[in-house]
């Protein structure tokens, strides 16, 4: 990846051709400008709004029955900005059928209009004479058809603008008017509302909008004129302000390759970096600046992220990827007086590297191992113990995971497990407060510093991954099982403690660890099953504590664990009704002898949903679907206890012992096929038993009388049924012509 790639939350847009001034008198449709001047938004804040923004406008647009060429949204910091391009000068116009009383009201019995049919047709502003009767599913009443001659775009316009900019959503919003409600992520300023040349009469925190909108705070420093929406980017880059964050950020793209490159090396690719700045900034300027060469002694992990977390600066690298003694940042104004600020950055970094080689000698001091013990000092989670309780539980754990996963890992997992945590307890994680986000990488360098084998050190340093939906997954098998371990731990103790998420609210990451979970068995193809993980992981704890509710704990467990599984499905494509129709399966997991619900192997589940899936297109879906529900359905009308195995010798007739036949084939077509996960080849096995299954329904009755037969019969609609089970539940299928 390039240096500038951008990340998924904010692609790059293709901006729509200019007209020509010719073209833009000769066109009747006027442009729409509306820009909400504020004092400096957080740059975490900016592209949300945007968002906000561009689906509010749209929708607004729609509602009003005004169409246009393009919708377009643009910040800075201190400014947000909706373009509606062609926008129609008027509304158009619409009938709409009004439905007025039953005519039994409508009319007296000498056909003459009620007071109901006249207040009616008073309120639609209509006569009597032009209404009508119709028939409905309630009787007979009238109705009147209405023409709503469209209105003026400028006059049904200022509405939408206000409600647009004061039902913006922001993670933290303020007051700071006396007496008005209105919340905003910071002050507004002023406001800009034009349709063409003419200003709309837009009201908002306590605001009239207007034609006037301001320059670069520095470079310009005063207010200017809009005079129409097309001049807006161009008036305002006059004043030093590029508004278009798309053309901004590849303006500070640029700079940044040209000054990597005059300081001898490339950027460090960093997309989140650039769209910080780019928020940060109106007028982007880069900055080359040097530190002390002696520095990359240290970690690569830690300068750049001294450079990165307070100061936002770009780490440099040569074309072998070694880190150069040089730093980018970008400065919000011109080319004057670059040196002072080449100056301060180099002091401010100068300061940050001493810091960072501070804690990095003085934890060098003390190895991880010396360190175990220390953990018991330090609380976990509230209830739930140390973290030197936590290391004896992932030790636990990792060992557990190890001989299902990985059993050759096990002894580096198992020592890794115990060591992970320390590096809490250093000065870089703890004091250095920037570098909290090296937990597990500096713990990395700390084991190997203190003698450590390479196995168990980058199991520490793969720990935490993934960190998020688009980190990378461990690489090491001792990686992966103590990263299960851990996640697995954080989510059994969040619940044991009733730290359980709720809506949107996570505040103990909960669900990005079961995320991970997740992640990490579907993209390696592992197979463990979350249920018998469950109650590994929280034995410790309900040993501990004979009050704590063990029952409903793993009741929620379950039900946490299957929405990960179906959120996962979800990011992989997988429609809704193939999704439960593999979750709900009855799958025999490890040779187990009784069905266990389809979620519990993560991996298991995405490859049966994946098949199913592709199989969706193939002729005999739909029979197969049918196939099951047909079994499905009779035996949902009994509620009598079956026996435990078919007893073969009451099979009196031909349909049953055909069926009987095809479904013993069928178990023996598929044995190796469930064993070796061949779901592929499993599902025309299936569809083999369909016309032994509906020769059985056509020509024998199996609600008789004799008690016996009735339920020997039930026990093998139920054998066939089991069999589709162990794969999927077809029931939950939609096929052609149903809905959703």
């Amino acid at each position: 990846m390039s240096p500038t790639a951008k990340r998924k939350m904010a692609p790059k847009r293709a901006k729509p051709a200019q007209p020509t001034t010719s073209a833009r008198r000769q066109k009747a449709e006027p442009d729409l400008l509306f820009e909400i001047g504020v004092e400096e938004l957080p740059t975490s804040y900016i592209l949300p709004a945007l968002q906000q923004l561009e689906r509010g406008a749209r929708a607004g647009l729609a509602e009003l029955r005004l169409a246009s060429a393009a919708v377009e949204t643009w910040a800075t910091p201190r400014r947000l900005t909706v373009f509606v391009s062609e926008l129609a000068a008027r509304q158009t116009d619409v009938d709409e059928e009004a439905m007025g009383p039953a005519v039994r009201v409508a009319f007296d019995a000498e056909g003459k209009p009620t007071r109901a049919l006249l207040g009616f047709c008073q309120g639609k502003g209509v006569d009597p004479s032009e209404v009508r009767r119709v028939e409905t599913p309630k009787g007979e009443y009238v109705a009147v058809t209405l023409h709503r001659r469209g209105q003026p775009a400028a006059e049904v316009l200022p509405p939408l603008l206000a409600r647009l900019a004061t039902s913006l959503q922001f993670p933290k919003a303020m007051r700071w008017i006396t007496g008005d409600e209105t919340r905003f992520a910071r002050p507004v300023r002023w406001l800009v509302a034009l349709l063409g040349e003419r200003v709309l009469p837009v009201r908002a925190f306590g605001l009239e909008a207007g034609r006037r909108s301001y320059g670069h705070r520095f470079l310009h420093g005063g207010t200017i004129d809009i005079r129409r929406p097309a001049d807006y980017r161009k008036t305002l880059e006059a004043v030093k302000v590029i508004v278009d964050h798309h053309a901004r950020e590849t303006r500070l793209e640029a700079q940044l390759e040209l000054a990597a490159r005059e300081a001898g090396g490339r950027v460090v690719s960093d997309p989140e970096l650039v769209e910080i700045n780019q928020f940060m900034v109106e007028w982007p300027t880069v900055v080359a600046g040097q530190f002390d060469p002696r520095s990359l002694d240290l970690p690569r992990e830690v300068i750049v992220t001294a450079l990165r977390e307070h100061q936002r600066f770009f780490a440099v690298e040569d074309a072998g990827g070694r880190l150069l003694p040089a730093f980018l940042l970008v400065r919000n104004g011109d080319t004057r007086g670059l040196d002072v600020v080449r100056k301060g950055g180099e002091d401010v970094l100068a300061a940050r590297l001493a810091d960072a080689r501070f804690y990095w000698e003085t934890d060098l001091r003390h190895p991880p191992a010396e360190q175990v013990e220390a953990l018991a000092r330090v609380v976990w989670m509230e209830g739930l113990g140390t973290l030197r309780d936590k290391a004896d539980r992932l030790e636990a754990l990792s060992g557990w995971i190890a001989a299902r996963l990985a059993p050759e890992s096990e002894a580096a997992a198992r020592r890794a497990a115990l060591l992970c945590k320390t590096d809490l307890l250093s000065e870089m994680i703890g004091s250095g407060k920037e570098y909290a986000s090296l937990e597990g990488v500096i713990g990395a360098y700390y084991a190997r510093r203190g003698g450590e084998p390479e196995a168990v050190a980058a199991a520490i340093g793969e720990h935490y991954r993934p960190r998020g939906a688009s980190d990378q997954l461990p690489t090491t098998e001792a990686g992966t099982v103590l990263a299960l371990a851990d996640k697995l731990d954080h989510v059994a103790g969040a619940f044991v403690a009733g730290k359980v998420p709720s809506g949107s609210e996570d505040p103990y990451g909960v669900r990005r660890a079961g995320n991970g979970v997740v992640r990490i068995l579907m993209e390696s193809g592992r197979h463990l099953d979350l249920r018998d993980a469950s109650m590994e992981m929280t034995r410790t704890f309900f040993a501990a504590n004979a009050d704590l509710p063990q029952a409903a704990i793993m009741k929620k467990l379950g039900e946490f664990w299957r929405g990960r599984v179906e959120a996962a499905l979800e990011e992989r494509g997988i429609p809704y009704d193939i999704r439960e129709a593999a979750l709900e399966a009855q799958i025999v997991f490890n040779g187990s002898q009784r069905g266990r619900p389809g979620w519990i192997d993560p991996s298991d589940c995405l490859l049966r949903a994946q098949v199913l899936t592709a199989f969706r297109a193939d002729p005999r879906f739909e029979p197969l679907v049918i196939l099951f529900r047909r079994v499905g359905n009779i035996l949902k009308q009994g509620n009598e206890t079956l026996p435990g195995t078919l007893e073969r010798e009451r099979l009196s007739e031909a349909p049953e012992q055909a069926l009987a036949a095809a479904f013993d084939q069928a178990q023996r077509s598929t044995v190796s096929l469930w064993d070796r996960r061949a779901y592929t080849d499993i599902l025309p096995v299936l569809l083999n038993m369909e016309r032994a299954i509906h020769d059985f329904f056509d020509g024998v009755m199996v609600n008789v009388e004799d008690a016996p037969t009735r339920l020997n019969r039930l026990r093998l609609l139920s054998d066939v049924h089991a069999l589709f089970m162990r794969g999927w539940d077809l029931s939950r299928v939609v096929v052609a012509g149903e809905k959703g």
